[in-house]
Order: C-alpha cells, then sequence, then structure tokens
C-alpha cells in the first residue's frame, strides 16, 4: 500500500512578520487573513489530508514559502490481522461418581480447546482540525482588501490619515517618520523611486551650496523646509503609491494571483531604508572629501 501523509501547519518561523505570513498564507489557502492568522496562532493544525509521497514535497515548500512552518506527518498503514490458535491438548473426562486412579496419574478434569487471537492495533494519529473554512468570496477580491494586504503593516493608521486628509480642502496629514527620516521612510514603504529623488534633491542642494558658497543658515533652513514638506505630504504621496501598484496588481492578475503578489510588492522592506540611509552618507562624505580636495 503506497505511503500517505498529512501536511501539518505549525505556527510561523521565528523571524517572519506575522502580519505578512498571515497574508501570504492566505492567498495560499483561499481564506481570510484573520482565518490564517488563527491557523497560524495554534500549536499544529492539519491544514491537508492524505497526501500522496510524490507531491507531499511541493505543499511543503508552498507553505514554508510563506514564512510559515510546516512538518510531514506519515499515516500509520493498517495492519494485518494475525491469529495464532493455541492448541490445548484434551483428555477424557472422567465421571464425577468414579473415583481417582493411581495407575492414569490421577485426575484430570475435562478441558476445552481455546483459541486466541491477537489483533495488533495501529496507534491511532491525533490531529488539530483540518482546514474547513474558506472564505465564500475567495474568488472575489474588493480594492478595499487589496489595500489592506498591499499596505499591510499600519493599515489603520493609514487609511484614518488619509480619511482625515480627504475631508480638508488640501489633502495634508502629518507623518512624524517621514519628517525625521523620509528617504529611510519611503525605502521602508517600498517607494524607491521616491527615495532616490529625494536623495538627489539632497545631492544637488549641497553641491550647488558648496559651489556659490550659500551660508549655513539658509541651507540649515532649505533642509528643514524639505523635512517639513516630507512630513506633510508623505501619507499622500505614500496614498498615490498604493493606488497605482493595487491597480496595476488587480488589472494584470487573476484574485488568487494578485493576492500574492500584493503581499509581495507592497508591505515593507527594512534593508531597503538602511540601505537608502548608508547611500546618503556615502555620498555626501564623497561630496565633502572632493569639496576638500
Amino acid at each position: 500500500m503506497p505511503e500517505k501523509y498529512n501536511i501539518v501547519l505549525s505556527g510561523r518561523h521565528p523571524a517572519a512578520d506575522p502580519h505578512q505570513v498571515a497574508l501570504k498564507l492566505a492567498a495560499l489557502f483561499k481564506c481570510t487573513a484573520e482565518q490564517a492568522g488563527h491557523l497560524l496562532s495554534q500549536p499544529s493544525c492539519v491544514v491537508k489530508k492524505v497526501v500522496a509521497a510524490d507531491v507531499v514535497d511541493k505543499y511543503k515548500k508552498a507553505i514554508e514559502s510563506t514564512g510559515a512552518q510546516c512538518i510531514i506527518q506519515s499515516i500509520p498503514q493498517e495492519a494485518s490481522l494475525d491469529f495464532d490458535v493455541v492448541p490445548v491438548s484434551s483428555a477424557p473426562a472422567v465421571p464425577a461418581s468414579s473415583s481417582p486412579s493411581i495407575s492414569t496419574g490421577g485426575y484430570a478434569p475435562p478441558v476445552s480447546p481455546v483459541a486466541v487471537a491477537r489483533a495488533p492495533q495501529a496507534p491511532v494519529a491525533t490531529s488539530a482540525p483540518a482546514v474547513r473554512e474558506r472564505a465564500s468570496t475567495a474568488s472575489v477580491l474588493s480594492r478595499q482588501e487589496a489595500i489592506q494586504i498591499f499596505v499591510g503593516k499600519n493599515h489603520d493608521y493609514f487609511e484614518r490619515k488619509w480619511a482625515e486628509a480627504a475631508q480638508r480642502k488640501h489633502p495634508l496629514s502629518w507623518n512624524w517618520v517621514a519628517f525625521l527620516v523620509g528617504y529611510g521612510w519611503m525605502g521602508y514603504r517600498k517607494m524607491y523611486l521616491y527615495s532616490w529623488i529625494f536623495i538627489g534633491v539632497i545631492v544637488a542642494e549641497l553641491i550647488v551650496e558648496l559651489a556659490i558658497g550659500v551660508p549655513s543658515a539658509i541651507t540649515s533652513g532649505i533642509n528643514l523646509g524639505i523635512a517639513i514638506g516630507f512630513g506633510l505630504k508623505g501619507n499622500a504621496w505614500y496614498q498615490q503609491h498604493v493606488n497605482q501598484r493595487v491597480n496595476h496588481i488587480l488589472a494584470t492578475h487573476t484574485p488568487e494571483q494578485a493576492r500574492i503578489e500584493l503581499a509581495r510588492q507592497g508591505g515593507t522592506n527594512i534593508g531597503a531604508a538602511v540601505g537608502f540611509v548608508a547611500a546618503l552618507l556615502v555620498l555626501l562624505g564623497m561630496i565633502g572629501v572632493i569639496a576638500e580636495g
């Protein structure tokens, strides 16, 4: 009998972002992010039963690609019944009225043959409940849900800021992180083009200042103005970026593919944030060395 397996979800990888894992797992399982998060919160959960050996690795790799952890559980095979008949010697019954005879070795009570059956029991495999729930609208992806998947972390914060800005005459709302480290924050939010534009503006400003000898007070004022501009417009620029990417993905992918692509292109990237900060520092250092030379 070919060996079969159960696919067991066993939480997420410790280094993976819980929200991103839930979103990617929801796209894979075609369920909601809340349902995926509930599955991840359990110690173990069977998500696919009775899987053939030739495809079990495909399921495991697909689940682990989301940042979740997976266990392959072998299903015990049914043991065949094995009866052992134990022969028992029989002796003729001696009537109760007869006295024991010494020559025959004494009285022997009647004994009937007894068949003893031994049937080994296969261990009962216990597992968490399988994934049964599926979103009734799994094949339909609303734009609001798509934005939530794309934004990922702090989605509620941005929705609130965008709603507040929409009620004003000018769509401005304050973002402290964009004010303090605009280019780093944009890299963190995967707005790479915006980050390079910001770095280009800073570098160009420094070159002009060195070329014409702009006083430090004016330089500080210009830098403060740029930072305030990013603080006021950062949320609006991010909303524009989100709308452009979400519209493109929804127009070019099926709902199932779109969920995966939204999670991949959206979310955050701490490595990019650090990289853009380092790139600006290197460029500023190079310009300073050239100016002194």
